[in-house]
């Protein structure tokens, strides 16, 4: 099992899986409000809709500039960041999205498979080299 360098790595994997999620579920409420307000002519449900989508695709900006930043530590490829690599070929996919997937594992199990060399990560930092260190004795 391998483990982040550091604490700030474990905060934008976090952060960037929060992100994320939230915008599936932005984009999802969207949509389900502009075609409700289609089928029933509602002006003011069409402008939180549009509103929505304005706000999924500043999600997803800040997502993907979070997530770029947060690297599986054996690869070094961004696991959450929308690359155009080939994926390992056992990465399992949740609602078609392998990004999606190593979010929820993130928040959910505090751990992730990376869909690009398919080893498993907890999201605890690693120790440092001090702290393998003898203290000295008095």
């Amino acid at each position: 099992m391998h483990h982040p360098r550091s604490n700030s790595t474990v905060l934008r994997f976090r952060l960037a899986a929060t992100l994320l999620v939230g915008n599936w579920v932005t984009v999802l409420v969207a949509a389900g409000l502009l075609v409700e307000s289609l089928l029933t002519d509602n002006r003011q449900m069409m402008i939180v809709g549009v509103s929505l989508a304005g706000l999924a695709v500043v999600l997803g900006v800040v997502q993907w500039l979070v997530a770029s930043n947060a690297a599986c530590p054996l690869c070094r490829t961004p696991a959450l960041a929308s690359m155009r690599c080939t994926k390992h070929r056992q990465a399992r996919t949740s609602l078609g999205s392998h990004r999606l997937r190593v979010a929820m594992a993130i928040l959910f199990r505090n751990q992730y498979r990376c869909p690009y060399c398919n080893e498993s990560t907890q999201m605890v930092a690693r120790e440092s080299r001090m702290a393998h260190r003898r203290q000295p004795t008095r």
